[in-house]
């Protein structure tokens, strides 16, 4: 596929991508494509959802090896999408609410980082599964979602708020700085895996 413009992510973890990936898209005309190379197993859904929450053309996607290739256009800035407001709180205040009583806790974190250390008794529902899991979210209790530093649980958060449901809270900076109790063990959401 043509490009314009290559950025080169490789080594990078999230949120870094996207965060060079947004700098990049920034100088680019309406129309350009950017291609970016990255070895972060999460970057797909990453991506997508970037380019959802922006506006921009996700165009396709390839994998070559541990590479993932991504290209997107740059679309028009009158068309990008605004992100709604949303609720967020920390890990401390988190952790004393689960301190508390038991809590819905999305954790959208690729299975690998999950598996790697969780908080007790959240569900596992990677961001690219996110859409489909939303039917399954109750709808009176208050959802708390989580990744690794912010950006996948804002993009998964704009995902089910632009499906109707409200009762959500990010929680930031999340598993990169949480100093509460963790797991190994798997709790897989109803109709993920």
């Amino acid at each position: 596929m043509h490009a314009d413009h290559k950025l080169d992510a490789k080594g990078m973890a999230c949120p870094m991508p996207i965060v060079r990936t947004k700098k990049s898209m920034a100088n680019l005309q309406e129309g350009e494509v950017l291609e970016i190379t990255t070895t972060d197993k999460g970057s797909l859904a990453d991506m997508k959802a970037w380019c959802k929450s922006t506006g921009n053309e996700y165009l396709s996607g390839t994998e070559e090896g541990n590479v993932q290739i991504h290209y997107i256009k740059r679309v028009e800035k009158k068309q990008y999408v605004p992100k709604t407001e949303l609720k967020s709180i920390s890990n401390e205040e988190l952790e004393a609410i689960i301190a508390e009583k038991p809590a819905v806790i999305l954790d959208v974190r690729e299975p690998e980082e999950y598996a790697g250390g969780h908080i007790p008794g959240a569900h596992s529902v990677p961001l690219a599964q996110v859409e489909n899991y939303i039917a399954a979210l109750p709808e009176e209790e208050t959802v708390y979602v989580l990744c690794k530093s912010g950006k996948r649980s804002q993009a998964a958060c704009d995902n089910i708020r632009a499906n109707g449901r409200e009762n959500l809270i990010r929680v930031t900076p999340g598993m990169s700085e949480w100093n509460g109790p963790v797991t190994t063990s798997l709790v897989a959401a109803a109709g993920t895996r």
